[in-house]
């Protein structure tokens, strides 16, 4: 397990790997029809990774501006009410997308993603209830990506909350 190997069929190439043993029996992964060498070896690079991944897709190198893009268009406007998605909007571009944008889907940590809050939370005096909305926005995305499209494997959201220590203008 873990090579590559290339075979010229006829007038097409073809990739072949080493699977996990299926009931104590060899299992190759090959796909055939390729017109170079060098595109065979690609293409089985790219299956490789793949399946040495669990089926998590490469969108995972995307930057987390470009994924909110795509949640928004492809997740939010199916599943949630004209308003709701409006308001993810807004702080997605205005927030969001420039403060964490720029970072790589797979790379930003829960630490980054507790500091910015306590980042945010400092610098506007929003209500407490605008700051949940941030909290909403960046666990939701974050859940789809893990868990409906496969994008990255573990969901750094999953420890965040608004700080308590805060002075959070409170609706009366």
């Amino acid at each position: 397990m873990g090579r590559i190997n290339i075979k010229k069929r006829g007038k097409v190439y073809q990739y072949c790997f080493e699977a996990a043993k299926v009931n104590g029996k060899r299992k190759q992964i090959t796909k055939s029809g390729f017109r170079t060498k060098n595109e065979a070896y690609v293409a089985g690079q790219k299956a490789y990774e793949e399946y040495m991944n669990g089926g998590c897709k490469t969108e995972a190198f995307m930057s987390y501006g470009d994924y909110l893009d795509y949640w928004i268009e492809n997740y939010c406007k199916i599943a949630f009410r004209h308003r709701t998605v409006e308001e993810y909007s807004v702080i997605a571009n205005k927030y969001l997308k420039r403060d964490l944008g720029h970072y790589r889907l797979n790379t930003i940590t829960s630490y980054q993603l507790n500091s910015y809050l306590i980042n945010i939370c400092n610098r506007y005096n929003y209500s407490y209830g605008y700051f949940r909305n941030f909290v909403k926005v960046i666990k939701c995305s974050f859940r789809i990506a893990t868990d409906v499209y496969g994008f990255i494997k573990y969901n750094p959201s999953l420890t965040i909350e608004l700080p308590r220590t805060i002075n959070l203008k409170k609706r009366q």
